[in-house]
């Protein structure tokens, strides 16, 4: 049985050293928490996003890796309860939360979001 090429495989190698494993425990704990979704990378905007159907359009977060971190961004951030204020930024929609650590992936809150935000879209 031939195993599959990792899809993320061209922007992990692009990431720093910091950010890399923050990239790939985001990665499992989103496949863990929405095993539905679609997992597409893009390597012009440099992110990966996690996607209810086909489209961009459907799209429940992503993934942006920065330096030393990486963000997690929500798609419909404006309409998820936050009553931890752990999102941020100020777009139309899209909300973020800095995953700075391996620990953050643990915060109850931040799963509860994933979670909320994958309920918004069916998953």
């Amino acid at each position: 049985m031939e195993i599959e090429p990792d899809p993320a495989q061209e922007l992990l190698a692009k990431a720093t050293d910091e950010a890399r494993p923050l990239i790939q425990q985001t990665r499992e704990v989103i496949k863990l928490l929405m095993p539905q979704a679609t997992e597409q990378v893009n390597m012009g905007w440099g992110v990966i996003n996690y996607l209810a159907g086909s489209k961009m359009r459907d799209m429940v977060v992503a993934i942006a890796p920065h330096w030393t971190y990486v963000n997690i961004q929500f798609a419909d951030g404006v309409d998820l309860p936050d009553p931890a204020h752990k999102l941020e930024g100020t777009g139309k929609r899209m909300r973020h939360v800095k995953i700075r650590t391996s620990d953050d992936l643990q915060d109850h809150d931040i799963r509860r979001l994933l979670g909320e935000a994958a309920r918004l879209r069916g998953l």
